[in-house]
C-alpha cells in the first residue's frame, strides 16, 4: 500500500506535456521578405503547412500544398513583424526561417535590418540569403515541379543545384553580415528571380512559375555596388567562389559547332606588382580542371585547353574593367589588399576609393583537362 502511495505521488510532481501545440496551431514561418518603400519597411512572411508536408512525405500524395503570405508595415521592421501579428490568430514561429529575401530597395539599409533581425534569439545565422528586383509575393508563390514538398524549392535548397551548375554560389547569413562589418569586404549575393518561360506542366488553368538565379549583387562595407548578370561574372567566379564543383564553358568553332568543357576546382594566387606609379598593379594566376562534355570537332584536348586559356583571360579582364567603370568590386581585389597588404592599403584608402588605383598587370589561367568522360574503343 505504501508503494502504491508513493507511486501516486511521483504521478502528481510529472508535469508532462501540457503546453505541447500542434504543427496545425502554429505559423511556421520558413521564409522572410523585407522591402522598403519610401519612408516604410514592408514585411513579407511565408507560411509552410508541416502537417501537409508530413502528410505528402509519409504517403506519397501529390496535392499541392497551400501558400499563405502575411504582409506587415511599420516604420522599423519589427514593427513592420508585430504589424504582421495584429491578425495572425496563432502564435508565430521563426527558428524554422531557411531563406530571407531583401529587395534592392531595401539593401541600402542593411544595417538597420539586421540591428533588428538579429536581436531576436529566434532567427538563425544559417538561413540563406538573397537579393531581388522582383515582387516578393512572385518570389514566395512559385512552384515545386511535380508538386513536391514546399520546403525543396531553391531558395531553401540552393546548394543541390549548385552542386550540378555552379553558376551563382549561395551564401548564409552569416557570411552578409560579417562581411557588412568588415571595412574592406565585398561580397557577391545572389539575386533571386522567377520564370515561367523555361516549364511546363499539363495544367491547362496555370503556366508553372519556377525560381532561378539570374546574378549577383556586390555588397561592399554594407552598400549595394550594383547588380551583375550570372553571363558577366565567369572570371569572377573562378577567382571569388571558394567551392566550383562544375560550370560549362562554351568553345565555339569556324564551323559553328562548338566543344564544351565541364569547369571545376579553380584555384587563384593574387601577387602585387611592386611599381613606383600611383596605381597598384596585380597579377594573376588561375589554375582549373576540366572534362569534356561535348565535341562536335577534331580538337584535340591540348587545343581546347588554349582556347579555353584565352577566352578565360579576356573575360577576366573585360569584367573587371567594366566592373571598375561602373565603381563595382566585383573580384574583391580590395578585400585581398587589405588582408595581404595592409600598411598598403591603409595609405591608398587615406586618399579616396582603392579601387579606382588597382590595376590588372598580368593575367596567367592554366586549363587542365582531366578526361573526356568517354571510352577509348580499340
Amino acid at each position: 500500500m505504501k508503494a502504491i502511495i508513493i507511486v501516486l505521488l511521483c504521478s502528481l510532481l510529472l508535469t508532462g506535456c501540457w503546453d505541447l501545440k500542434a504543427v496545425q496551431d502554429m505559423n511556421i514561418v520558413t521564409a522572410l521578405g523585407i522591402d522598403y518603400e519610401k519612408d516604410h519597411y514592408v514585411v513579407y512572411v511565408k507560411l509552410t503547412d508541416f502537417s501537409a508536408v508530413g502528410t505528402k512525405e509519409g504517403s506519397g500524395e501529390s496535392k499541392p500544398a497551400s501558400t499563405w503570405i502575411g504582409i506587415g508595415k511599420g516604420p522599423t521592421v519589427l514593427l513592420a513583424i508585430n504589424d504582421i501579428y495584429r491578425s495572425a490568430q496563432h502564435h508565430t514561429l521563426w527558428t524554422h526561417v531557411k531563406a530571407i529575401v531583401i529587395t534592392k530597395s531595401a539593401l541600402g539599409k542593411l544595417e538597420d535590418i539586421f540591428d533588428s533581425l538579429l536581436r531576436s534569439r529566434e532567427l538563425r545565422y544559417t538561413s540563406w540569403v538573397y537579393g531581388t528586383e522582383k515582387p516578393i509575393t512572385s518570389i514566395f508563390m512559385a512552384d515545386t515541379t511535380l508538386n513536391q514538398s514546399p520546403l525543396l524549392l531553391e531558395m531553401f535548397e540552393p546548394k543541390e543545384t549548385y552542386k550540378q551548375r555552379s553558376s551563382v554560389m549561395p551564401i548564409q547569413l552569416q557570411k552578409l553580415v560579417n562581411s557588412i562589418r568588415e571595412p574592406a569586404t565585398s561580397v557577391l549575393l545572389p539575386v533571386l528571380s522567377v520564370t515561367d518561360r523555361k516549364w511546363v506542366a499539363n495544367q491547362k488553368d496555370k503556366t508553372p512559375s519556377m525560381m532561378e538565379l539570374t546574378g549577383v549583387y556586390v555588397i561592399n562595407k554594407g552598400v549595394n555596388e550594383g547588380w551583375v548578370a550570372e553571363e558577366d561574372m565567369m572570371g569572377a567566379r573562378l577567382i571569388q567562389y571558394s567551392y566550383m564543383p562544375r560550370y560549362p564553358l562554351s568553345l565555339p568553332e569556324k564551323n559553328g559547332r562548338n566543344n564544351t568543357l565541364n569547369l571545376t576546382s579553380p584555384t587563384t594566387k593574387i601577387s602585387l606588382n611592386p611599381d613606383t606609379s600611383d596605381s597598384i598593379n596585380l597579377n594573376i594566376n588561375l589554375t582549373v580542371y576540366a572534362t569534356v562534355l561535348e565535341t562536335h570537332t577534331d580538337a584535340t584536348d591540348h587545343m581546347m585547353e588554349q582556347q579555353a586559356q584565352s577566352i578565360l583571360k579576356k573575360d577576366i579582364m573585360k569584367e573587371f574593367n567594366d566592373a571598375k567603370s561602373n565603381h563595382i568590386d566585383l573580384f574583391g581585389f580590395e578585400e585581398w589588399l587589405y588582408r595581404h597588404h595592409h600598411d598598403l592599403w591603409k595609405q591608398t584608402v587615406s586618399r579616396g576609393p582603392v579601387l579606382s588605383r588597382i590595376k590588372i598587370d598580368d593575367v596567367k589561367v592554366k586549363v587542365s583537362i582531366k578526361h573526356a568522360n568517354t571510352y577509348n574503343i580499340e
